[in-house]
């Protein structure tokens, strides 16, 4: 070969085109590669057909025609065939779905018998465990849910939060075994640790704060707001308690109303009862039909009945009934008398049937409008003695001193303080010279 005839522009130019055509092999050998590959199964990285992704043991074993579900874990959506928009992480979770859609189960064994509930999230080792077609529920939790099993519409956060809950609908519990016995209630809310703790019926319940309503199985309509407020309650109904260990006590008694700290904390069986301020109506244990407003207003009352108290330690140490005290500390001396009522007025201990009003030591005038001007001229005189007390006299007997001799029509009423002592008869002549004869009814004046 004649080296020096050698056109180096040409050879140059033939290399480049060498080089790009191996690259072009090249590419196209990637893509027939990348074809082939496609058509592996398993697929590297879990993809399947139906954009499906599935990494682990048996995951999505039974897999049919169901699209955009992801397995991952040991038998993750095993038993799936037509289900679809699920989501499956850890071990056998979701394990016997078969038909259900857009369901969430993160955790071993979580949501593990759903088969056609749809709609589910369950985040936490064997969260809604049992759920088979329930729908729309989340569980957020270890064992949250786990053996609900067509029950729908639940929210359940916290460990076994809602545990026992079968067939029970639209609950909501947050906090560690809140409503962990409820089977079939439904409608509750549940906030906080042990909130609700025993219900297993019941329904319409609101319980807020640790241990609220925590012994409550059948009880309903039901609010509870406040640590272990309304505590104790097993059947009661339709009652309020606000505040830490409000109506701590209730068991079976109904639409009882408490608001404040330890506001009917003692009550069991009493109803139709409120109680608003802390430590009010504390004591009552059986009483109904009472009312307290203020701090330790009727606080020691236990079995009195039909009681209204209004004012901080008003109707303190009260026992009796149908009594009625307005202001701070009114009727607080008042025990075991009823039908008393005391404004501005501690009362006396033995008071029954009396009315005070206002305090002789510091009280020292008195303005009733509706007085002034009005003729009541036909009735009595009215006096008021030293310790305040109202009545009347009839004034016509003051006017006449002891001894005093009164002739009266015989049926006459004479006034107070005279006694009849005989009658007399006098004979009267007219103009005429007629005679007449009159009868008198004689009294002397005391």
């Amino acid at each position: 070969m004649n080296h020096s005839n050698v056109d180096l522009r040409n050879s140059i130019f033939h290399l480049r085109a060498l080089r790009a055509f191996l690259g072009v092999a090249g590419a196209l050998c990637c893509f027939v590669f990348f074809q082939t590959a496609h058509g592996v199964t398993p697929a590297p990285d879990g993809g399947y057909p139906g954009e499906n992704t599935a990494e682990g043991d048996f995951a999505l074993s039974s897999l049919t025609t169901g699209t955009y579900n992801t397995a991952t874990g040991i038998a993750a959506l095993y038993s799936n065939t037509t289900g679809s928009y699920n989501t499956a992480t850890g071990s056998t979770a979701l394990y016997l779905n078969t038909t259900g859609d857009y369901n969430t189960a993160n955790g071993y064994q979580a949501l593990l018998s759903n088969t056609a509930g749809f709609g589910n999230t369950a985040n936490g080792s064997t969260a809604l465990l049992n759920n088979t077609t329930g729908d729309y529920n989340t569980a957020n939790g270890y064992a949250a849910l786990a053996v609900n099993t067509t029950g729908s519409n639940n929210t359940a956060n916290g460990n076994t939060a809602l545990f026992s809950n079968t067939t029970g609908s639209y609950n909501s519990a947050n906090g560690a075994l809140a409503l962990a016995f409820n089977t079939t209630g439904y409608e509750n809310t549940a906030n906080g640790a042990f909130a609700l703790f025993s219900n297993t019926i019941g329904f319409y319940n609101t319980a807020t704060g640790a241990g609220a309503l925590h012994n409550s199985t059948t009880g309903l309509a039901n609010t509870a707001d406040g640590k272990e407020a309304l505590f104790s309650n097993t059947i009661g109904f339709s009652c309020t308690a606000v505040g830490t260990n409000a109506l701590h006590s209730n068991t079976i008694a109904g639409s009882n109303t408490a608001i404040g700290d330890a506001a009917l904390l003692s009550n069991t069986t009493g109803q139709v009862n409120t109680a608003t301020g802390r430590d009010s109506l504390r004591s009552n244990t059986t009483a109904y039909y009472n009312t307290a407003t203020g701090w330790a207003s009727l606080y020691y009352n236990v079995t009195g009945q039909y009681n209204t108290a209004d004012g901080a330690l008003a109707l303190l140490y009260n026992t009796g009934n149908n009594n009625i005290a307005l202001g701070q500390y009114a009727g607080g001396n008042l025990t075991t008398g009823d039908n008393n009522i005391d404004i501005g007025n501690a009362g006396v201990a033995g008071d029954a049937n009396t009315i005070r009003i206002g305090d002789q030591a510091v009280n020292s005038a008195v303005f009733v409008a509706g007085i002034n001007g009005v003729d009541m001229s036909s009735g009595k005189s009215v006096f008021v003695n030293a310790n305040g007390q109202l009545g009347t006299a009839d004034v016509s007997g003051l006017l006449w001193p002891k001894g005093s001799i009164l002739e009266m029509q015989p049926g006459s009423t004479p006034p107070a303080g005279f006694t009849k002592i005989g009658t007399e008869q006098a004979k009267f002549y007219d103009l005429s010279g007629h005679p007449s004869q009159v009868t008198w009814d004689v009294y002397q004046k005391n």
